[in-house]
């Protein structure tokens, strides 16, 4: 299959690494030349052509950065991506591609504006001359290549059934469950499992403050109830806010659109107050 990464950041080199380990061709795009030289001199095909990435494959992924500022996820990057998509699939005449979404955009996102600006700026029909997927990702920045090979499960939004069965048989070979699933669900399910593992750490560090307070190991305590295989260790060592690339900023973003959705998240509100309050803290 011949693949394009749109966005060769750390989650689209991971994805168009791991597909040509698979023998797929991968060709990566990026506005960025210093990654796209490091790919290069790594031995990938890369270009800053978009209408040469979208017209040389069959299958393109959307891999660009979706920031939060003031709370709000900032869509311009996905917008920019998906627009110049959509111009160069004018030039394919007509031959059937897939646009999978792999960024992290929230509910209703790619029903509600992505879907319609390809079919503004390409003039073709979804569903019909290209098809549409979300593909949420799940891997830590740090080990981004081997989570992508190692998946715990591998989530499918789909436009239609024909979108989902060419997604599908190109993640057939890994060795993991395939969920398959509407676009809304599937951004869903990513905002879900973000918004989880940093409830999960403000909770342990509200433990932890806890436990300095009654003179307590916390560590020790939280390794304890961490033996229950309900619970498991991930985010249990205490002391520590959440960081990176993902967790604050998905928190954030999520928990604006829940409340313009008429609902008051607020222990959504606390997983953010706990983590602010430990980094201030930690930079006391």
């Amino acid at each position: 299959m011949k693949i394009s990464i749109i966005g060769s950041g750390v989650v689209g080199k991971a994805t168009g690494i791991g597909f040509q380990k698979f023998r797929h061709e991968v060709i990566f795009y990026d506005i960025n030349g210093e990654s796209l030289t490091s790919l290069r001199e790594e031995g990938y095909e890369v270009t800053e052509n978009m209408n040469k990435a979208v017209c040389n494959s069959t299958i393109s992924f959307i891999c660009v950065p979706t920031p939060t500022y003031t709370g709000k996820m900032n869509f311009s990057y996905v917008k920019k991506a998906t627009v110049n998509i959509a111009k160069a699939l004018r030039k394919k005449h007509r031959q059937y591609h897939l646009i999978v979404i792999r960024s992290t955009v929230l509910p209703t996102i790619t029903r509600t504006r992505i879907i319609p600006i390809l079919e503004k700026y390409s003039k073709l029909k979804a569903g019909k001359d290209f098809g549409v997927c979300v593909n949420p990702e799940f891997s830590r920045q740090a080990t981004a290549l081997q989570d992508f090979l190692n998946p715990s499960r591998i989530v499918i939004g789909e436009l239609d059934k024909q979108s989902g069965d060419l997604l599908g048989n190109l993640y057939a070979p890994f060795k993991a469950p395939i969920v398959r699933t509407s676009l809304d669900a599937a951004e869903m399910i990513k905002y879900v499992a973000n918004c989880f593992l940093a409830t999960k750490i403000s909770y342990f560090n509200e433990v932890y403050l806890i436990c300095k307070k009654l003179q307590l190991d916390p560590h020790l305590v939280a390794e304890a109830a961490a033996l229950d295989p309900r619970i498991g260790n991930y985010g249990i060592y205490g002391g520590r806010p959440f960081s990176g690339a993902c967790l604050p900023k998905d928190l954030e973003a999520f928990i604006n659109f829940a409340k313009k959705k008429g609902v008051n998240p607020k222990l959504l509100e606390a997983v953010n107050y706990v983590n602010k309050k430990i980094s201030e803290e930690k930079t006391a």
